[in-house]
């Protein structure tokens, strides 16, 4: 789902339907990767990477995303566990990390 650098706001799908009907949000005629209303504050974000998380498949930016050459080993096994297809290599977003610390933290382990 391509969603706003900036704001994060869905650019298209369901929920971007939904947002340009009730907020008039929607995806900027002069920069596509920014909703109407970054655009128009004039945000000034760097263009996003091509990176996608293998994991939850948002959009982020390659600067945060995480690579797993160094994580617990426990950390990956977990996200093997959930996602069979998933490589180390790949990486994931900061989110999907937190979600399985979290997972982590909640067992106990």
């Amino acid at each position: 789902m391509k969603r706003c650098r900036a704001c994060n706001v869905p650019l298209e799908g369901r929920w971007a339907h939904i947002l340009k009907k009730v907020l008039r949000l929607e995806q900027s005629a002069k920069d596509p990767g920014l909703c109407n209303k970054c655009a128009a504050k004039g945000t000034n974000v760097a263009p996003a990477s091509n990176y996608v998380c293998p994991i939850c498949n948002r959009q982020v930016d390659e600067k945060t995303a995480l690579t797993h050459i160094k994580a617990e080993e426990y950390l990956l096994e977990l996200i093997r566990r959930d996602h069979p297809e998933w490589k180390e290599g790949q990486g994931a977003c900061p989110k999907c990390m937190d979600y399985y610390r979290q997972l982590i933290k909640q067992a106990k382990i």
